[in-house]
C-alpha cells in the first residue's frame, strides 16, 4: 500500500516536471493542445464528467472510511483501554491472571507522573484489576455470570467515556461501594439504580470473597457481549476484594497521537528501572479495529481501481478519436519535420490537461457533496456485534484524501493518453495521408 502510493506520487513529479516544463519551454505547444481541447466540446467534457464522478466518489468514500477509522479508534480508545497499556511481562503467557499482577502499582503511578519526560503527555492514568465471579439480585432472586473491572472512578471517565450512561451516574469518588454494571447484565438480573447486588469471586490466594455492592448506573458501550457481563468497581474495592494492591494492567490515555513516541520514552523508562513490564499500543490489542480497518481499506482499492479503469478507458478512446479525426493534420505536422517524439509529447500533454481539469473538478464536487452530507449525517445501522447505530459524516480535511484524490485522475488520465500517443506519432505518412484523403 505505501509502495503503491509512493509510485503514484513519483509519478505525479514526473507529470507536474513535465508539465512546467511545456509552459516555461514549449509555450506554443500548450497553446496548441489547449486549443484543441476545445474543437470537441461535448467529447472533452464527458471525459471530465466521468473524470469528477469517479474522483469525487473516491472523495467521498475516503472521507467516510476516515471518519469510520476515526470513530472506531475512539470508540476502542475510550472503552477503558486507552492509547497505551502496561502488563506484566508474563501476562499473555499465562491464563491465570492473578499470577501476574503489577505490584506497588500507587508508587509506580506517582513516579510516572512525576517524570518530567511524560509532562504534559498523558491525559488520563488507570490501574485495571479484572476478575469474575456471580452476581445474585435478592429481590429478583436471579444470578448471573459477571467480568468485573476495577478501575479508578476519575479517570474512568475519561477512559470510559464512550460508555454511555442509560440510567444512574458514573462511578463515584467517594462512595467506594457503588457499582456501575452493562445494560444487558442490568436486564437479565432485573436490577435498576439503587438496588443491591451480591457479589462472589475467588480472591488470587484461591479464597472466596464476598460483598454487597449498590447499583450507582447502568452504561451501555453498544457492545452486547461486553454489556450482557460487565461490571465496573472502583478500583479500591476490587483490591479489597481480591486481597491484593496490584493490578493487572496500566491504562494510558493521552494528550496527543504521537503513540509511537510515548511508547518509546516509556518502554526505556521500564529499561532504565528493570522493572519486569511491557508497554503494548492498543491498535496491537484490538483485533477488530485491524480487521475492519483490512476490510474498508480493501474495499477503497477495489473501488479506486474501478475507477481508474474507467478513467483510462474514456481518456484512451477520446484520444483514439481525436487521432482518426486528426490524421492528415498529423501528417501534415510530420511532414513538415516535427519529430515523432514531438507528436508524442502534443497528446500526453493533451491527456495530462483533460487531468488537472477533471482532478480540480473532482475536489471541488466532492467538498461541495461532503458538505452537504455533513450538514445532516448519514444514519448507519448498527455494526456487526453492536446493538446501537450512528451518525456517520464525511471526513473532509484529510490532506492525504484531497492529495489522493487529485493526483489520481491525473496520473490514470496520463498513462491512458500515452499509449494512443506513441501509436499517433509512428503513423506512415504515406499510408495516413492516403487513409485522409480516402476519408
Amino acid at each position: 500500500m505505501v509502495s503503491g502510493i509512493g509510485i503514484i506520487n513519483g509519478c505525479m513529479i514526473i507529470i507536474s516536471g513535465f508539465l512546467f516544463w511545456s509552459f516555461f519551454f514549449r509555450l506554443n505547444d500548450v497553446k496548441f493542445v489547449f486549443l484543441n481541447l476545445f474543437r470537441h466540446k461535448r467529447r472533452s467534457l464527458s471525459a471530465l464528467a466521468a473524470i469528477m464522478l469517479g474522483g469525487s466518489a473516491i472523495f467521498l468514500y475516503g472521507g467516510f472510511i476516515d471518519y469510520s477509522f476515526w470513530l472506531l479508534k475512539e470508540q476502542t480508545i475510550r472503552t477503558n483501554i486507552g492509547h497505551v497499556q502496561v502488563y506484566r511481562q508474563n501476562y499473555f503467557d499465562t491464563a491465570n491472571k492473578n499470577q501476574s499482577l503489577i505490584e506497588n502499582y500507587q508508587k509506580l503511578k506517582a513516579d510516572i507522573l512525576s517524570d518530567v519526560r511524560f509532562l504534559g503527555e498523558i491525559s488520563a492514568f488507570s490501574g485495571q484489576l479484572e476478575f469474575t465471579g456471580i452476581v445474585s439480585q435478592y429481590e429478583s432472586a436471579t444470578s448471573n455470570y459477571f467480568s468485573a473491572l476495577g478501575i479508578e472512578p476519575f479517570p474512568a471517565l475519561k477512559l470510559g467515556a464512550f460508555d454511555k450512561i442509560v440510567s444512574g451516574s458514573d462511578l463515584s469518588r467517594i462512595k467506594k461501594d457503588e457499582v456501575t454494571l452493562g445494560s444487558g447484565l442490568a436486564n437479565t438480573l432485573g436490577a435498576k439504580y439503587g438496588d443491591w447486588l451480591d457479589i462472589i469471586a475467588v480472591n488470587i490466594h484461591g479464597g472466596q470473597s464476598a460483598i454487597s455492592l449498590k447499583a450507582r448506573g447502568i452504561f451501555s458501550s453498544g457492545i452486547k457481549e461486553y454489556d450482557d457481563v460487565m461490571i465496573k468497581i472502583p478500583l479500591d474495592t476490587a483490591q479489597r476484594m481480591m486481597e491484593t494492591g496490584g493490578v493487572n494492567k496500566i491504562s494510558i490515555l493521552l494528550t496527543h497521537d504521537d503513540i509511537a513516541s510515548f511508547t518509546q520514552k516509556l518502554r526505556k523508562y521500564i529499561s532504565e528501572r528493570k522493572l519486569p513490564l511491557i508497554v503494548k499500543e492498543w491498535s496491537t490489542i484490538s483485533l477488530f479495529y485491524s480487521e475492519v480497518e483490512s476490510l474498508l481499506s480493501g474495499v477503497y482499492f477495489f473501488i479506486k481501481l474501478l475507477v481508474g479503469v474507467i478513467i483510462m478507458f474514456m481518456i484512451n478512446n477520446i484520444i483514439n478519436m481525436n487521432i482518426i479525426e486528426r490524421t492528415r493534420e498529423i501528417t501534415t505536422l510530420r511532414a513538415m519535420g516535427l519529430r515523432p517524439l514531438h507528436v508524442t509529447r502534443l497528446f500526453v500533454l493533451e491527456g495530462v490537461f483533460i487531468g488537472f481539469t477533471g482532478a480540480m473538478g473532482s475536489l471541488a464536487l466532492g467538498f461541495l457533496i461532503s458538505s452537504i452530507i455533513n450538514h445532516h449525517g448519514i444514519v448507519m445501522p448498527p455494526s456487526p456485534g453492536k446493538t446501537q447505530g450512528y451518525v456517520a459524516f464525511i471526513k473532509n480535511d484529510t490532506i492525504s484524501l484531497a492529495w489522493m484524490t487529485f493526483i489520481f485522475p491525473v496520473v490514470t488520465a496520463t498513462l491512458a493518453s500515452f499509449f494512443p500517443a506513441m501509436r499517433a506519432a509512428k503513423l506512415n505518412i504515406a499510408d495516413a495521408f492516403k487513409f485522409s484523403q480516402e476519408g
